[in-house]
C-alpha cells in the first residue's frame, strides 16, 4: 500500500535539467525544441508578458504523439534561476515543426514580484517544518540520499515519517501580488491516505500551501447518497437478480490462460454473471508483453517481478500488480519489488484465474475473486485508453516500456478490500516512473429505516419508512438507540422558523426527552471551518444540552433526496443522531407545523460488506484519475496540474477542478452497452449502494443523462456559483465533476448520432471512440490547472487537429447548452488556477458556429436550438431554446392540423436559453403536436407527445 518513488521516479530532475539545454533535449527527442523555445516567447510576449518573463523557462518534458502527429513542449517559468509552482505554458507543433497554438500562464512581471533568492531555513529544516505543519511526526535520522542544487532539488530519506524517500526543492510560489519563495517538500503518509506537496515559506518555516498526489474520494462517495422514492417502502436490499446472490462462476480446472470476472461492458454483478476473459496474446498491440508475468518471454521482466521470484503465478503483470491489503496484512506490495506473494491469488502455472463467488458469505470468502476482477478491470483500463491515446510516451502505467519511450517501473499497484478505510476509494498519481496505488476499500451493507407513525392533522400522511444516513460520531445506534418523539427545536434567531437550532433553544423544554428535529445550515457562527466539519456536530451538543435524547437533522434544500452528514466528534457527543433528506424532512416538518405528533424510530441492520473492486465503474473511475493526472501538463506534473484546492487545508480555495468529472466519464464510457440510450438515466456506484443498477441512485446528486428536465439533469456551469440556488452544493470537487461529466456525456451522445455506436473498445470507428479519443487529446492540450472553459477550448482544439474541426458546431452546442457557451464567463484565476467564483452561464454560440437542433434519436430529448420536455408530457411542457432573438421569443402548441392549441406570452431570449418557459398541456388530448418557437433568428419547430 505505499506510494514510493524508486529511483526511477527522480529521472525528472534529471530530464529537466537536460530538457534545459535545447541543444541536448532536440538531439534526445528529434523535436524542433529551439524553435519552440522561440515561438513561445514571440506569443508570450503579444499576451503581455514582458522580455525577462520567457527569458528564462525550463522545459519540462517534450515528445512526439504519434497518435495526431503533434510534438507537445511543456515549460515552466523561472526567476532567479528558480522555478514558479504552477507557472506552466505548452507549444504544440507539428511535424515540420510550425507552431499550431501555444498557451501559458506565467507570471507577468516575475522579477519585479519575487523576493530574495536566498532561503533561511536549509532544506533539512523545511522538512521538519513541513512535518509539523502538516500534524505529522518530527523527522528521525534525516539525511540526503540524492544531493543537487536547491533550485533543482534535493532527495532526503524517508526519516520515519514518509513512505517514500522525500523530495525538497527551493522554488516560488505565488501568493497574492508576490512571489514568496518557499520550499517545496512532498512527504507520503505513512497511513496512505495522503501523499503530501506541500509549500513552506522559505524564510519562516510557515505553511504556505499543499496539495496532495493522492486524488480521494474523501466521504463523498456516502456524501451524495440517494435513495429513490419507489424504494422507501421497503428495506434497501440487493435489488438484483436472485442469482447474483450465489456462486456465478464455478471454479474451473480447464479455462487456462484467462481470468473470471465482471467483464465490460458490464458494471458490476448487478447487471449480470462473471464469465471467463482470455489473457491477451503476448505480442498484441496493446499489452504486448500479456496480463501476466509469467506470459511473457524468459529474461523480460528482472527476478524480482517475475513468478520467479515467488514460485507462484499471481495476478500481476506488466500493468497492474493487484493483491490484498486488508487490515490483518503487511503492506501488500514491496517498494523493492512488488513482492506480493502472500496477498495475490495464485492462477497456478495454466494462469487459470477462475476463483467463486458468494456475496453472502462476505468478502473475505471472496477474496481470489475480488482481485482477480480488480486485476481484469485495471488491465482493461490499461488497453483500452492505450488504444484511444494514454500511451508510453505520455506516461501511461507500465512496468516495462515496449518502445523505450516515457519512465516505466510504474505499473498500477491495486489493493483490493484496502483496510485502511471504508466507504471510499482513493489513487495516487506521483510522476512518471514512479509507481501509482488504487486502493478499494469494502462498503457498508445496512439498511438505515426511518419509521414515522404518529397523531393528528397531517400524520397519516407522513406515516410510513424513510431513509437515513448515519454520523461519523457520537454513539452508534447498536449502543443507543433513537426513538421518541420528534420536536422542532427553535433558537428564536435562525430563518425560516428558528428550527435550524444555532444557538440555545426557546422550546428547550419541549425538546428535553425526546428528539430534537434540526434543519441543516444558516448557522454561519457554527461554521469553524469551510467545509462545516465541526458545525453539524456542535448542533448536536445544543440539542444535548436542551435534553433531547437523540437528533434528526433533515436537509435544507427541500428540492434533494441526499441523505449526508459530516463532521466530527470535538464536542463530547454522547446522543445519537441521524441525517434526512430534504425532500423527507420538509414533509415531516410540515406535518409538525400543521399539529401532527410525530414519534420516529431508528434501526440499521447490517449485511455481509459490498467490495468495491467488483464495481467496474468505480474501478474505472479511479483509475481515470490516474489518466487526467498524467495528460494534463505533462506527465511530470502529476497531480499538480489538477489542484483541487489551493491555499492550505483550515483555508482551502475551491478551484474549477474537473478531474472527478473526466473518471466519471471514463466509467460511464467503459460501461456503455450495445442498446443504450442517451436519455436512459446512468448512474455511478450503485452496486456498493446495495441497489439495482437501472433504478438506483448510486452516490451523485443527479443521473448522468442527456434528458435536460428537473427529472433528468438540468445542470449548468452556472451551478458552481449559484449559492442562490443550490447553496456551495456545487463547489465540492465531486459535485464540479457531474457538470464536467454532464456535458462530455452529452457530446458523447451527438458523436455516437453523428457516427454510430462501435462495440469495438479499441477501435478508431464509431462515435464512442472518437469521442473518448478526443477527450484524451484535449487533457493533453490543455492547460495546467485549468477551468471548464479551458477544457472546453482544448476539446475543440483536438477536433481541430484530429477532426479538421469537423465537429466544431456540435461541440459549440453541446457546450453552450449546458451553460459553457461563447458569452460564458470563465471566473477568477488565482496563483495560476480557475476558481469557483465569478462564473456566469452562457447559453450561445460564436458568430461564425452554426445553431444546430442537435440529433434527437432513440426518444432522447436533445437539442441545443430547440428543446420540448419532458417527451412525453402530461400536463406540464417546458420549452428551452439556445437561439438568439433580438425581441421576445413568441412559443405555441399548434396541433396537427396547424390549429394554435397552447400559446405562451412572449419570453425574453435570455429566459428562454436559461430554464424556458413552462406551458400548460393538461387540457390537450392525448396525442402527437408540434411546438413552434418564433424568433428574430427564424421560425424553429419541434414534435412533442401528449400523454395522459
Amino acid at each position: 500500500m505505499t506510494l514510493f518513488s524508486t529511483h526511477s521516479g527522480y529521472r525528472t530532475l534529471a530530464l529537466a535539467v537536460a530538457l534545459a539545454l535545447p541543444g541536448l533535449a532536440a538531439a534526445q527527442q528529434g523535436i524542433p525544441t529551439a524553435q519552440a523555445l522561440s515561438s513561445f516567447a514571440a506569443k508570450a510576449k503579444a499576451q503581455g508578458l514582458n522580455a525577462a518573463d520567457v527569458a528564462d523557462v525550463l522545459v519540462t518534458n517534450s515528445y512526439f504523439d504519434a497518435s495526431i502527429g503533434v510534438t507537445h513542449t511543456y515549460f515552466q517559468q523561472r526567476v532567479n534561476g528558480i522555478a514558479i509552482f504552477n507557472a506552466f505554458g505548452a507549444v504544440h507543433t507539428d511535424q515540420s515543426g510550425k507552431v499550431l497554438f501555444t498557451n501559458q500562464d506565467f507570471v507577468v512581471g516575475a522579477a519585479a514580484k519575487a523576493g530574495s533568492p536566498t532561503p533561511a531555513l536549509t532544506a533539512e529544516q523545511a522538512v521538519v517544518a513541513t512535518s509539523v505543519a502538516l500534524g505529522l511526526p518530527r523527522p528521525v535520522d534525516l539525511r540526503p540520499v540524492i544531493e543537487a542544487r536547491m533550485a533543482d532539488g534535493i532527495v532526503f530519506n524517508k526519516a520515519g515519517i514518509s513512505e517514500s524517500d522525500i523530495p525538497v526543492r527551493l522554488m516560488y510560489t505565488r501568493v497574492g501580488d508576490k512571489l514568496v519563495l518557499v520550499w517545496n517538500v512532498s512527504i507520503a503518509q505513512l497511513d496512505q491516505q495522503h501523499h503530501w506537496n506541500a509549500r513552506v515559506d522559505a524564510q519562516t518555516g510557515r505553511l504556505v500551501e499543499q496539495n496532495d498526489y493522492v486524488v480521494s474520494e474523501q466521504t463523498t462517495f456516502n456524501q451524495f447518497r440517494q435513495h429513490a422514492e419507489n424504494k422507501r417502502h421497503k428495506a434497501l436490499a440487493f435489488d438484483q437478480p436472485a442469482a447474483a446472490a450465489s456462486v456465478l462462476s464455478p471454479t474451473s480446472t480447464t479455462a487456462a490462460n484467462s481470468v473470471t470476472a465482471v467483464a465490460f461492458p458490464l458494471e458490476s454483478p448487478n447487471q449480470g454473471a462473471r464469465t471467463v476473459v482470455p489473457l491477451p496474446a503476448v505480442g498484441n498491440t496493446y499489452s504486448p508483453y500479456g496480463w501476466q508475468v509469467a506470459q511473457a518471454p524468459a529474461g523480460t521482466f528482472p527476478d524480482t517481478y517475475s513468478f520467479l521470484s515467488t514460485g507462484k503465478y499471481l495476478t500481476r503483470g506488466n500493468n497492474v500488480a493487484a493483491y490484498d491489503d486488508n487490515s490483518s496484512t503487511a503492506s501488500g506490495a514491496s517498494t523493492a519489488n512488488y513482492n506480493s506473494s502472500t496477498t495475490s491469488p495464485d492462477g497456478g502455472p495454466t494462469l487459470n484465474f477462475d476463483f467463486p463467488f458468494t456475496q453472502s458469505t462476505g468478502p473475505r470468502n471472496n477474496l481470489n475473486a475480488s482481485t482477480a476482477n480488480l486485476f481484469y478491470v485495471n488491465n482493461m483500463m490499461h488497453d483500452v485508453m492505450l488504444a484511444h491515446g494514454f500511451d508510453e510516451v505520455s506516461g501511461n502505467f507500465q512496468f516495462k516500456n515496449a518502445t523505450g519511450l516515457g519512465a516505466g517501473a510504474d505499473p498500477v499497484r491495486a489493493e483490493s478490500q484496502d483496510g485502511s478505510g471504508r466507504n471510499n476509494a482513493n489513487f495516487g498519481t506521483p510522476v512518471d516512473g514512479s509507481a501509482p496505488t488504487m486502493q478499494m476499500y469494502l462498503w457498508d451493507n445496512q439498511t438505515n429505516t426511518l419509521t414515522i407513525t404518529g397523531t393528528g392533522t397531517g400524520a397519516a400522511g407522513v406515516a410510513g419508512t424513510y431513509p437515513f444516513s448515519t454520523v461519523s460520531f457520537g454513539p452508534t445506534l447498536a449502543k443507543k438507540p433513537l426513538a421518541g418523539k420528534l420536536v422542532l427545536v427553535n433558537d428564536g434567531v435562525s430563518p425560516d422558523g428558528g428550527d435550524h437550532g444555532c444557538k440555545t433553544y426557546t422550546n428547550a423544554a419541549a425538546v428535553s426527552g425526546n428528539i430534537a428535529f434540526i434543519q441543516r445550515g444558516a448557522c454561519p457562527q457554527l461554521q469553524l471551518t469551510p467545509k462545516m466539519s465541526n458545525a453539524f456536530a456542535t448542533k448536536v451538543k445544543i440539542a444535548q444540552a436542551a435534553g433531547a435524547t437523540g437528533v434528526i437533522v433533515f436537509d435544507s434544500l427541500a428540492t434533494t433526496n441526499q441523505v449526508s452528514f459530516g463532521g466530527t466528534d470535538t464536542v463530547g457527543i454522547r446522543i445519537p443522531s441521524i441525517f434526512i433528506s430534504g425532500a423527507d424532512g420538509f414533509k415531516l416538518r410540515a406535518a409538525i407545523l400543521s399539529g401532527a405528533t410525530l414519534n420516529g424510530s431508528a434501526v440499521t441492520v447490517t449485511g455481509a460488506d459490498w467490495d468495491g473492486s467488483f464495481d467496474n465503474g468505480i474501478v474505472s473511475h479511479e483509475y481515470g484519475h490516474g489518466i487526467s493526472n498524467r495528460l494534463t501538463g505533462t506527465k511530470f506534473n502529476s497531480s499538480s496540474c489538477l489542484i483541487g484546492n489551493v491555499g492550505t487545508t483550515a483555508a482551502p480555495i475551491y478551484t474549477q477542478q474537473m478531474g472527478e468529472g473526466w473518471s466519471d466519464f471514463f466509467a460511464l464510457w467503459m460501461t456503455t452497452k450495445p442498446g443504450d440510450i442517451g436519455s436512459a438515466k446512468r448512474y455511478v456506484g450503485t452496486y456498493v449502494e446495495g441497489q439495482n443498477s437501472t433504478t438506483g441512485t448510486g452516490i451523485r446528486t443527479k443521473p448522468y443523462t442527456t434528458d435536460f428536465s428537473a427529472n433528468g439533469n438540468n445542470l449548468t456551469y452556472g451551478a458552481i456559483s449559484s449559492t442562490s440556488q443550490y447553496g456551495t452544493g456545487y463547489q465540492e470537487s465531486h459535485a464540479l465533476g457531474e457538470i464536467w461529466t454532464s456535458v462530455l456525456w452529452d457530446l458523447n451522445w451527438q458523436f455516437i448520432y453523428k457516427y454510430g455506436y462501435n462495440a469495438d473498445f479499441y477501435a478508431a470507428t464509431g462515435g464512442n471512440n472518437k469521442m473518448l479519443k478526443l477527450v484524451l487529446d484535449a487533457c493533453k492540450l490543455q492547460v495546467c490547472n485549468p477551468g471548464f472553459l479551458d477544457g472546453r477550448d482544448a476539446i475543440l482544439r483536438a477536433d481541430t487537429l484530429t477532426n479538421r474541426a469537423a465537429n466544431a458546431d456540435i461541440i459549440w452546442n453541446v457546450f453552450a447548452r449546458r451553460g459553457m457557451g461563447y458569452s460564458a464567463l470563465p471566473g477568477d484565476r488565482v496563483n495560476g488556477t480557475a476558481r469557483n467564483t465569478g462564473v456566469k452561464d452562457g447559453f450561445d454560440v460564436p458568430p461564425k458556429a452554426k445553431v444546430l437542433v442537435l440529433s434527437n434519436q432513440n426518444s432522447i430529448v436533445a437539442g441545443s436550438a430547440l428543446e420540448a420536455y419532458p417527451n412525453p408530457a402530461q400536463d406540464l411542457l417546458t420549452v428551452r431554446t439556445q437561439l438568439s432573438s433580438s425581441a421576445p421569443v413568441q412559443v405555441a402548441v399548434l396541433d396537427l392540423l396547424g390549429k394554435t392549441v397552447v400559446q405562451s406570452v412572449a419570453v425574453p431570449a435570455a429566459k428562454m436559453q436559461q430554464t424556458g418557459v413552462e406551458l400548460n398541456t393538461s387540457r390537450l388530448a392525448t396525442g402527437i403536436y408540434v411546438v413552434r418557437v418564433v424568433t428574430t433568428e427564424g421560425t424553429y419547430t419541434t414534435k412533442v407527445t401528449i400523454q395522459h
